[in-house]
């Protein structure tokens, strides 16, 4: 069951749902509410379902395409990329 979880902040998470949250598709609003029970804990390392792990990220990539904010852009790639890092575990 272990290779189906990814350990990750809690605050990271946290972040995530927020960019999720100001996300303007069904997919973000999704992803967010999916990631919301996950951000309760900070400080902690938290084991997320390797496939809501994915979900989050092609919901952030889709966000990237519809940001029209330079900085916004940037700060949603970059979480995209941590999430596929972690998930590879590294």
């Amino acid at each position: 069951m272990t290779d189906l979880m990814v350990q990750i902040p809690a605050d990271w998470l946290a972040r995530v749902f927020l960019s999720l949250r100001r996300g303007s598709s069904q997919d973000a609003q999704v992803s967010a509410a999916e990631l919301h029970p996950f951000t309760e804990k900070p400080g902690q390392r938290i084991p997320v379902p390797r496939t809501t792990v994915l979900r989050t990220e092609l919901a952030l990539r889709g966000e990237v395409e519809r940001a029209r904010e330079e900085e916004r852009r940037a700060r949603l790639l970059e979480e995209a990329d941590y999430l596929v890092r972690a998930g590879l575990g590294g």
